[in-house]
């Protein structure tokens, strides 16, 4: 329900955008004859509203504290917690209202409104022990626990509860009819609260058990009451454990009948002699209503009211002096009489029809305006027309052009509650106000604009070379032979206006333009202003500059191998296929491959190991393409060393060939 109601509101809020939006589409569109209505002015500004209203009932209760009401109670009393849940709402109210104002919008009103309420009031863990006197004159502890079925929890009792809730609004009222058929109306004030009459059945029943302090000196002595917490071991106790110690498989409930046949008041599971009962809330109160809805109209007489609504109500009662739940078998006091303040709130649908009644002499109410702008730029061809005005009735209209009084328009209202005026000009005209007899219209706003002057294409020529600003830009069809101003961005930036004349074959040409992005471009006639579309020059891309290639890496760069190894690391690839390239470029050159090795092994082998890296190079390097006679391998042993072998730092550096590129012929070297 709650959900319900939220929607609702939704349904409000897009209904009135509807209709505004609807509104002022037929201020501008012409269709009059088909949205024509009679505004909130014109309506009759009497009204009776009756509304069905229905949804959650919720309810705040403050409990009296009635604890001190059972004498001598024991430490550990709880008269309970009290809970009121499942509530629901059902009703319907009568208003009167009359709604004042030249515009009709607001009121007030006044009625009826009856609810019937429902729900479920709960006890939970009731259970007090306090001093009383049985029907033979003995004081005793009087031992009550509650013994409910409900939901299998016998700390629970319920009382189902029905409200008859009366109260007189007294309201602000709200209406905005913005179509022939939907308007809006909300209701809102207070509540003044006559009846709150609450019915209750209930399912309680208690376990009654006594305790007897037994001190009998002597027969006849009576029995003194026992106020400890934990009672004597010399005491007389009617409960269940006391019997059941004693008697395990005996009947308890046979036991406690005969004793309160003796005059004992004592029972288990006793429900009250009588589960329903009235308990009626001190009236007077003040709450408060909200009710917003969406009208349909049926006519201009009826509409119905489809909407939500919102009720508070606070409450106070007079707690009766000495209440207490019960106090002795079959006694019953509902705990309605406990709550001592409370708050009621209760939300949900409303459902309705609206009834004007009475007669009313409107003043004249300008309803829609059709309107027609100049046919051409420094024209006055353009009309407006109001509709609304009593028909047959003389009429005279002021208004003010730009912030100028004009000349009044008189004339009479057509058949179709209409004046058409003629001859107007563009412009900005306020303060529009018919004038009937010694009545009149509130003023009312109308903006006649000039043509738009209209670009049937838009041509271009890119510049014709990098660098060069001979592009252009022609808009075709603004007009011939008018002189027009061009404002435009290039690369959004504003450049200064062009101006200039349009062409006899309504073209005009902007030149000069370089290669960017033209944007905004806006031509002015007058008053009269048009957009082009969008443009992009491209200009022709640079001649392409060749640059001498720079070697990436130095093919020079020592080429290092593993420990006895003449494989080529992966990452010396890249030195060799540089040293590829620049013997490309330079057919003249050639290669000279240089193995060298640490001084680990001995000169003998060592030579043979170095010989054997170059050659790896070299073959690598004809596998490239390039010719045997154009590479030159050495094998130097271990007798060049780059770096000291004296440590595996200095030795891995010394395991290396070495490219020399160089020029000429190699067999002459």
């Amino acid at each position: 329900m709650k959900k319900l109601f939220f929607f609702l509101l939704a349904v409000n809020g897009a209904a009135i955008t509807y209709a505004q939006d609807n509104n002022a589409n037929a201020n501008n569109s012409g269709h009059h004859k088909r949205r024509w209505y009679k505004n909130d002015s014109l309506l009759s500004r009497w009204v009776v509203d009756i509304n069905a209203i229905g949804g959650v009932l919720t309810q705040e209760l403050n409990v009296a504290n009635t604890s001190s009401n059972y004498t001598n109670g024991i430490a550990g009393n709880n008269t309970g917690k009290l809970k009121f849940d499942n509530g629901m709402s059902y009703g319907g109210d009568i208003q009167l209202g009359y709604f004042f104002g030249k515009r009709g919008h607001f009121g007030i009103g006044t009625g009826l409104m009856y609810m019937n309420q429902t729900g479920d009031l709960t006890l939970s863990n009731f259970g007090v022990q306090f001093q009383s006197t049985d029907g033979m004159g003995n004081t005793f502890r009087q031992v009550i626990k509650t013994h409910s079925k409900l939901n299998n929890d016998p700390s629970k009792i319920k009382e189902k509860i029905t409200i008859d809730n009366v109260n007189i609004p007294l309201l602000l009222k709200y209406k905005a009819r913005f179509s022939r058929r939907f308007g809006f109306t909300a209701d809102a004030g207070i509540m003044y609260n006559v009846q709150y009459k609450n019915t209750y059945e209930t399912d309680a029943a208690f376990d009654y058990e006594a305790i007897y302090q037994a001190t009998k000196p002597g027969d006849g002595t009576p029995y003194v009451y026992d106020n400890g917490v934990v009672p004597s071991t010399k005491d007389y106790m009617i409960t269940q454990s006391a019997f059941f110690d004693k008697n395990p498989s005996g009947n308890v409930g046979t036991y406690f009948q005969s004793q309160y046949n003796h005059g004992y008041n004592v029972g288990l599971q006793v429900a009250p002699d009588t589960k329903k009962g009235n308990v009626s809330y001190s009236t007077g109160s003040v709450g408060f209503l909200f009710q917003p809805g969406l009208n349909y109209f049926l006519s201009d007489w009826c509409a119905l009211n489809i909407g939500g609504y919102f009720l508070y109500q606070p409450f106070n009662n007079s707690v009766p002096s000495g209440y207490r739940l019960t106090d002795k078998v079959g006694s019953y006091n509902s705990s309605l009489n406990s709550v001592s303040s409370g708050a009621a709130t209760s939300y949900g649908g409303n459902l309705g029809v609206r009834f004007f009644f009475g007669k009313k002499s409107p003043a004249p109410a300008i309803t829609f305006i059709d309107q027609a702008d100049p046919s051409a730029c420094g024209s006055c061809d353009g009309s407006v027309t109001l509709y609304g005005l009593p028909r047959g009735k003389s009429v005279t209209i002021s208004y003010q052009l730009n912030g100028i009084p004009q000349t009044a328009y008189n004339g009479v209202v057509s058949a179709d509650g209409s004046v058409k005026m003629t001859n107007m000009c563009a412009g900005y005209y306020t303060d529009i106000v018919a004038h009937v007899g010694n009545r009149s219209s509130a003023p009312t706003t109308v903006v006649l604009n000039e043509p738009i002057v209209k670009i049937s294409a838009t041509n271009m020529t890119n510049p014709s070379a990098y660098g060069k600003c001979d592009g252009t830009i022609t808009l075709v069809g603004i007009g011939s032979n008018r002189a027009v101003v061009v404002n435009y961005n290039y690369n959004d930036a504003a450049q200064p206006a062009f101006s200039g004349n349009v062409g006899p074959d309504n073209k005009l040409t902007l030149t000069g333009l370089c290669g960017g992005k033209y944007t905004n471009i806006v031509v002015s006639a007058n008053n009269c202003s048009g957009a082009a579309s969008d443009v992009t020059l491209v200009t022709p891309p640079p001649p392409p500059v060749e640059k001498p290639r720079q070697p990436a890496i130095d093919p020079s760069t020592p080429i290092l191998f593993d420990l006895g190894k003449t494989q080529i690391h992966e990452s010396s690839l890249d030195i060799l296929e540089e040293a590829v390239l620049e013997l490309n470029d330079n057919k003249t050159s050639y290669i000279v491959i240089d193995g060298h090795t640490d001084d680990l092994g001995t000169p003998s082998s060592n030579r043979v190991l170095s010989y054997k890296r170059a050659q790896a190079v070299k073959e690598y390097l004809k596998e490239m393409g390039i010719e045997d006679k154009r590479l030159i391998t050495v094998g130097h042993g271990e007798e060049e060393p780059a770096a000291p072998n004296t440590s595996s730092e200095g030795r891995a550096k010394n395991r290396r060939v070495i490219m020399t590129l160089r020029n000429g012929n190699p067999s002459a070297k």
